[in-house]
């Protein structure tokens, strides 16, 4: 006679489970990453163009065309340089980002992810 109280694992039908709840998140995190890849590109793109010394003395149309530059030698298309906000006040340059991206997941169900940033340099860095 076989103790069932003893036995311990998944059944067939935990596995299936365990499995279409993976598939699920993989399909997610697959769709998910290009996105935060690109953001992090922005990121990167607008902190370049911050770090250069001559920023300061740019005016506003200026910083646009830097970004715009940028932005096309790193391919970034889902947002362009006139959805940036940038203002400039004396030798303070901000730039500020706020954009959200949608991947269809599966049939009507989309992941939405929504990128929000502001970037800073003082006259003073």
């Amino acid at each position: 006679m076989i103790n069932r109280s003893r036995q311990r694992g998944l059944s067939l039908l935990g596995w299936v489970v365990v499995l279409i709840v993976l598939a699920v998140f993989g399909t997610a995190a697959f769709r998910m990453v290009p996105a935060y890849m690109e953001y992090n590109t922005i990121r990167s793109t607008i902190n370049s163009v911050l770090d250069d010394n001559k920023t300061a003395m740019m005016s506003e149309h200026e910083v646009r065309g830097a970004l715009s530059k940028r932005f096309t030698i790193n391919q970034v298309d889902v947002i362009g340089v006139n959805d940036l906000a940038i203002s400039k006040n004396g030798g303070d340059v901000t730039v500020g980002v706020d954009y959200e991206v949608r991947r269809p997941l599966f049939y009507n169900v989309s992941v939405v992810m929504h990128f929000e940033d502001t970037f800073n340099k003082t006259s003073g860095q």
